[in-house]
């Protein structure tokens, strides 16, 4: 008899589990008195580490780690056990993974050990720092799932590009994290493994699609992890979870060995790491890039890391305050004008920038999501007998299947639309005091911080710069406070901006996270991390 979706996954969640050590476990009554909001504080009274293991886990960044390690001031061993721990109590709490390796991280980490004592050298750039990596990402002997019981069971029989990259590095790989059903959700929840927890604010989400990246990362149960975006789904997660984060120019790195969901080209799925750090993002990207990708993957483009780029003592950044669809919340609003306060304090110049047809940019992406339909998503869900979920659901009645000659004009319009934009970009130039076009734009990552479980927010805050294959950093600035009150006489200008309006209540969101997007030119990375660097001073100081 074949078993009910139900069934499949009540099965799913009880193995993943039993992976856990039983001595890893929280103690049953030690949330009888339930959940707080924030859960951060509880990894320090389970008992679960000990305080060398929490000195381990809230290390300043994996840079800070890798130190640690190659100096052997930690063992690869203690680090790895570290994190195992703390990403169990995370699973407990927050529920951010989805299949588990701790036994085979923990034997890789004595190899590591192993071979430094012996032979005096390190096997890479990453020797012995554990990394977590999302659920579409193949990874030899761990499951993949796309978030869909149809998928339960599915192993992955090869290492993807990244993962072959991260092993000759000389990375540990003990988990992999949750994403949302089908991955084009900025929730992520699943009829197979549940929903993900924010851990600053459990009421809100922790972002999608690579939200349990965001969680774990979030909660400091990873060092550094490896998350994906195609619609805005590195950068949410980043976003709402405090952390750092970068969505490279599609073809910079490999995306080859993450699992599709579909078939399109006209959006490319870009992968990229998120951090505490930007040094941490900039490190990752350049061992990604001496692996040199180019020679596994045909679509990365030949291109060696620059090494060489300054940090700017003035950059000239354009600031875009909104997109003219959806106003951001106060928070937001209150985290843009004090970056740009920062800013210019520090000398940079900054100049502000008219947004170019966003909404237009929006309903050409969605169109080219789906091209199908969502055909091949509604079987591989019939398959198991399962319903969408709500946010999923919302996008699959908007979906309709291309003719192909409406995916011909969909190209023309998006080629047409980058030339446009382009030119919009350049002509910032009329604006600087140097003549040439700003060097990096700063915007909203999102129009709210996070957003309650099972809402469809606005994706143009994100969405913009994949259809147009734009890199963007995701930079932390504050949280979001009681005094962040709403703006009662503001009049929304469309009913998309009304949803949004009509949504905050500084209660609601206190103490999620607030972080703002800078946006770069087409396979400049380097470039674009050398401004963030710069405004990130800036907005620290």
């Amino acid at each position: 008899m074949t078993a009910t979706w139900q069934e499949t996954a009540a099965a799913y969640q009880a193995a993943l589990k039993a992976k856990i050590p039983p001595e890893w476990l929280l103690p049953q009554d030690f949330l009888s008195g339930g959940k707080p909001r924030n859960i951060m504080p509880l990894f320090k009274t389970c008992g679960v580490l000990t305080s060398h293991e929490l000195d381990i886990t809230e290390v300043e960044d994996a840079v800070t780690l890798l130190e640690k390690l190659h100096s052997r001031t930690w063992s690869a061993v203690e680090v790895t056990v570290a994190f195992c721990k703390r990403a169990a109590v995370a699973q407990q709490l927050i529920n951010c993974l989805m299949d588990i390796d701790f036994s085979g991280a923990i034997q890789r980490a004595k190899e590591l050990d192993e071979h430094l004592a012996t032979k005096g050298e390190l096997v890479g750039p990453l020797h012995g720092m554990p990394v977590s990596l999302k659920d579409l990402t193949h990874v030899k002997g761990m499951k993949y799932t796309l978030g869909m019981v149809a998928l339960a069971d599915e192993v992955s029989g090869h290492d993807a590009v990244v993962v072959q990259t991260l092993r000759a590095a000389g990375a540990v790989i003990y988990c992999k994290t949750t994403m949302p059903q089908t991955g084009m959700a900025l929730e992520t929840t699943t009829n197979l493994y549940g929903r993900t927890l924010n851990p600053f604010n459990t009421d809100l989400v922790s972002g999608g699609s690579s939200g349990g990246e965001g969680a774990l990362n979030g909660c400091l149960g990873a060092p550094i992890g490896v998350a994906t975006d195609i619609g805005g789904s590195i950068r949410a997660p980043a976003s709402f979870n405090g952390l750092y984060g970068i969505r490279p120019t599609s073809r910079r790195f490999s995306y080859l060995g993450n699992a599709p969901f579909t078939g399109q080209t006209a959006i490319l799925s870009s992968i990229g790491p998120v951090g505490r750090s930007l040094r941490d993002i900039e490190m990752m990207l350049r061992v990604w890039n001496n692996h040199e990708p180019w020679l596994y993957d045909p679509v990365v483009m030949t291109k060696k890391w620059a090494t060489d780029v300054p940090v700017p003592a003035k950059a000239t950044i354009g600031v875009m305050f909104w997109d003219e669809v959806v106003m951001p919340h106060p928070p937001v609003q209150r985290a843009l004008k004090m970056a740009v306060d920062k800013l210019n304090q520090a000398g940079h110049e900054v100049i502000e920038f008219k947004p170019y047809k966003h909404k237009d940019a929006w309903d050409l992406a969605f169109k080219q999501y789906y091209p199908t339909g969502g055909k091949e998503i509604k079987a591989t869900l019939a398959r198991a007998g399962e319903e969408p979920i709500p946010s999923v659901a919302k996008f699959l009645a908007r979906a309709r299947q291309l003719t192909v000659e409406e995916l011909l004009q969909c190209a023309t319009e998006q080629r047409q639309y980058q030339i446009e934009y382009l030119n919009h970009w350049r002509a910032t130039s009329s604006q600087t005091s140097t003549g040439k076009p700003i060097d990096a734009l700063l915007t909203p990552s999102m129009a709210s911080a996070s957003f309650p479980h099972d809402y469809l927010p606005w994706w143009g805050y994100l969405a913009q710069w994949n259809l147009l294959d734009y890199p963007s950093v995701i930079l932390p600035v504050s949280h979001v406070q009681l005094s962040d009150v709403k703006d009662t006489t503001y009049q929304p200008v469309n009913e998309l901006d009304q949803e949004t309006y009509d949504l905050y209540d500084p209660a609601l969101f206190e103490g999620a996270p607030i972080s703002l997007q800078l946006v770069g030119r087409s396979l400049c990375e380097e470039e674009l991390l050398a401004v963030a660097m710069a405004v990130d001073r800036a907005i620290k100081a």
